[in-house]
């Protein structure tokens, strides 16, 4: 178990707002195990206070829909703001080498899973959110003061996702970095990295297509950062199995790069209030979030209790 003192810095308090068809904030690991293998799918199933979704004994959900994207390509944007501690140019290239480890990945069977992203360029957009009647962007963006998470500025990222709640068909996503109450870097000498933003936003590229938390703890997709790594920059067998599995080569979706509804770089209205609302709506789309969480175990960023997945404290397509 490595363990480390958080680096923090002081932040504002902070609230939440966001609207989509049907608004849940689905916590914890959400996921499938599938043959052989100990990655995790996200699902549309949700726990709540009276009940918790069944899981295996790798911890993987078994109950709901599997989450995936449509299309095997897909667009994000960087808010062109980016973080006022990195260099825009630098990060952004950074955030393009995240989405490039998940694309055209050679599977152990010597095809090529069927995912590839394409950047756009950078959006005024700064708000995770998705617009069901209206034009939306998949975008990446910086939290320098703004972590409006309440009981999780523990984390380091939140990845939101768009889904249909009864096909789990992935319909918008989000990913946003919490420099608000960390230090990011952007460095290969070990001995200057604090929170290597490559490494965070590999992890986060996978729940934005559909994986969750893995059981295997040398695995990207494992549910925890130690301080000052860089090695989950670079995907596990565990990790390269899961694409592999979500979207495997000959899947027979087809290449569709515009967002639902078409693209805007610009955000809608002023957020509405409520996180955890539900708003019923004849679209059957859920709201499912997800997030790295800095908690204890084998790449932990500092001792902290791992709370159950009911809780709004490590928010992800599971937790990290």
């Amino acid at each position: 178990m490595i363990r480390a003192q958080k680096r923090r810095r002081a932040a504002p308090s902070r609230s939440i707002g966001r609207l989509v068809a049907v608004t849940i904030a689905t916590l914890g690991v959400l996921a499938i195990a599938t043959d052989a293998a100990a990655f995790c799918r996200s699902t549309t199933c949700r726990s709540t206070k009276d009940r918790e979704c069944p899981t295996d004994v790798d911890g993987c959900t078994t109950e709901g829909a599997q989450l995936f994207w449509p299309t095997s390509c897909i667009s994000y944007a960087t808010n062109k703001l980016g973080t006022a501690d990195l260099d825009p140019a630098d990060s952004r290239a950074v955030i393009k080498k995240t989405f490039q480890a998940w694309s055209d990945v050679q599977c152990a069977d010597g095809s090529i899973a069927a995912m590839t992203f394409q950047e756009r360029e950078p959006v005024s957009c700064k708000k995770s959110q998705y617009n069901k009647t209206g034009p939306n962007v998949n975008v990446v963006l910086f939290q320098d003061s703004n972590w409006k998470y309440r009981g999780i500025d523990g984390t380091l990222a939140k990845t939101s996702v768009t889904y249909n709640d009864l096909t789990g068909e992935i319909y918008d996503a989000d990913i946003e970095i919490n420099t608000a109450n960390n230090e990011v870097t952007i460095t290969d000498d070990p001995a200057k990295v604090v929170y290597d933003l490559q490494a965070i936003l590999t992890h986060e590229v996978g729940h934005f297509i559909g994986i969750a938390h893995s059981p295997d703890p040398a695995a990207v997709m494992f549910a925890s950062y130690s301080p000052g790594s860089l090695t989950q920059r670079e995907l596990h067998p565990d990790d390269v199995a899961a694409i592999c599995a979500v979207y495997p080569e000959g899947g027979g979706n087809r290449c569709n790069t515009e967002p639902r509804n078409g693209f805007s770089g610009v955000c809608d209205d002023p957020e509405p209030s409520g996180l955890c609302s539900v708003q019923p709506a004849s679209s059957g789309a859920s709201y499912g979030v997800a997030a790295i969480f800095v908690g204890s175990g084998l790449l932990a960023a500092r001792k902290r209790r791992r709370h159950n997945a009911s809780m709004v404290k490590a928010t992800d397509g599971g937790r990290r």
